[in-house]
């Protein structure tokens, strides 16, 4: 950890202080700042203002940057990766490849690219965080809009601990005395010792209530402006079951400028939607290709998901949305929507799991410049359109919408027994959805069906992961769909994932890298079953 303090901080030196153009900084700044120097420019809001934007760029460049192989590009990475530990995502192309251990539970270990790379990235944003706030805002701070300007940081800091102290520990009910994560709050922390997962979420909810309570809704949808800080901080309220907090702050990202939208195909994955609270403004130049969300996720391009890596629902879960629920449309299904499969390549066959020879209108197998025949790989049913983007790999990146706070808002107000009041913000929000759609008004069964909506309307959007632990919910890949008809479908998992899995469980946490481990004898490892 050490070793990115002093770097990073190099880093932030010679990138804000020495290369700030006039156009950029009034005053310009075209050397080495000295202390008194960098006080007097902290007087100017605008000064401050401009410091805050050029150095927290880093730190979103870190949630999309290409870390250290294909299947690790920052945070759309890491939601998939943690989606596939959960129930919803099973593998359902023609093979397995990129991301297969993590659905596998074979990717823990302390010597893999998973938990080092992880560790890199969140720690990263933390640095960065941390010198901002030692050389942008020392001391207390009375002005408004500079309360506002240091809410970026303390908002990006939080959520980086959020993500750290879930990754490498059991969720937070019930393991408030475990070893969570280092907690690093400052530019020149010594090596450190694993802070409890109670002392964590502390810092979490200290860093994210001053960034709610007093950032900014601004109309840039790539900031982690005060709806970015609510809804986290609802996150973060709902895992501690603080539900009139949790209920509080999901209410306060609703605020700003986002609203709900229908879901339709295709979802057009931009910033500019008017239901995402937080993304990253993809570009020619920022795109990281084969390495990138949509090319693990989009079956209609030609990378990892266009060539057999396709994922998809998990087919319990589909059936349990109503016959018109409009997103069903967002995956296959040949039955109910022929034309949507006939208008996507390689959809028509159901079951088939298999590939075949592409001929031309002569009947002849085409061959690839490889000097071997080229193949069409069919998409079946269940497959994932959702992420079907018109972009391709140059289309945005969407780390949160606001379909996320208004469902935890409906979860807090249910769980605190305002069920009637839950029940008719459910109904309401379903209505965009299934126009047949009635909320149940028994506290457990609304309960049932928040979740199920809150897995199906966030599919593949980095929740599940986190809800099913909060839920204490087994992972159970084995259950059968119930179709329309009554009948049993088997469940569309690989056989060898369909044993239940308790997230919880040490087994199935990753251990802290074992570098960081081996550099600092401060760190413990947990013991193993």
């Amino acid at each position: 950890m050490n070793k990115y303090i002093l770097s990073l901080g190099a880093i932030l030196a010679v990138g804000v202080f020495t290369s700030c153009s006039k156009d950029y900084l009034d005053p310009e700044v075209t050397d080495y700042v000295t202390a008194s120097h960098l006080a007097e420019l902290r007087k100017d809001p605008k000064v401050v203002t401009s410091l805050t934007k050029a150095s927290i760029a880093a730190a979103y460049n870190d949630l999309q940057t290409f870390w250290r192989s294909h299947d690790d590009f920052g945070l759309k990475a890491f939601q998939i990766q943690s989606d596939m530990l959960a129930e919803d995502m099973p593998y359902v192309g023609l093979k397995a490849d990129w991301f297969s251990y993590d659905y596998e539970y074979d990717n823990f270990n302390a010597g893999w690219r998973r938990t080092a790379s992880t560790w890199d990235m969140f720690y990263d944003i933390i640095t960065i965080s941390n010198i901002m706030l030692r050389d942008y805002f020392p001391g207390e701070i009375t002005d408004p809009q500079v309360m506002a300007l240091k809410a970026e940081p303390l908002a990006m800091r939080g959520i980086a601990y959020f993500y750290l102290v879930n990754f490498y520990q059991a969720t937070y009910k019930g393991h408030e005395q475990a070893m969570g994560v280092p907690l690093s709050l400052s530019t020149d922390d010594p090596n450190l010792p694993r802070a409890t997962v109670e002392e964590v979420y502390k810092q979490i909810v200290e860093d994210l209530k001053y960034a709610a309570d007093n950032g900014a809704y601004t109309d840039e949808r790539t900031d982690a402006d005060r709806a970015v800080a609510a809804a986290y901080l609802a996150k973060v309220y709902a895992t501690m079951e603080d539900w009139p907090n949790a209920e509080k702050y999901a209410a306060i990202a609703q605020e700003g400028n986002a609203e709900d939208v229908t879901p339709s195909l295709p979802m057009g994955w931009s910033i500019s939607n008017k239901d995402v609270l937080w993304g990253y403004d993809v570009t020619s130049n920022t795109t990281t290709y084969w390495a990138s969300f949509y090319s693990h996720m989009d079956p209609t391009i030609v990378n990892y998901a266009g060539k057999g890596q396709e994922k998809g629902i998990y087919n319990w879960l589909y059936q349990k949305m109503g016959q018109k629920d409009v997103r069903r449309m967002l995956y296959v299904n040949n039955t109910q929507y022929p034309d949507i499969a006939a208008a996507y390549p390689g959809h028509g066959k159901k079951y088939t799991n298999t590939k075949e020879e592409k001929k031309d209108k002569d009947g002849k197998v085409v061959i690839g410049k490889d000097g071997k025949p080229e193949y069409i790989y069919y998409i079946y049913d269940y497959y994932a359109l959702k992420f079907v983007a018109p972009e391709g790999t140059l289309s945005d990146y969407i780390f949160l919408r606001v379909q996320d706070p208004i469902l935890l808002e409906i979860e807090a107000m249910n769980e605190q027994g305002k069920t009637a009041e839950a029940a008719a913000k459910l109904t309401a929000f379903m209505k965009n959805r299934d126009p047949e759609y009635v909320a149940p008004t028994a506290q457990s069964a609304l309960r049932e069906q928040i979740r199920i909506n809150r897995r199906i309307e966030l599919w593949g959007e980095g929740t599940s992961w986190f809800d099913f632990r909060r839920w204490k919910l087994l992972v159970d890949r084995s259950k059968p769909a119930i179709l329309a008809d009554g009948t049993e479908e088997e469940s569309n998992h690989y056989h060898i994932t369909k044993n239940p899995v308790d997230l919880n469980n040490l087994k199935y946490i990753h251990y802290l890298p074992q570098r960081e481990v081996n550099n600092n004898n401060l760190l413990k490892q947990d013991e193993r079953p």
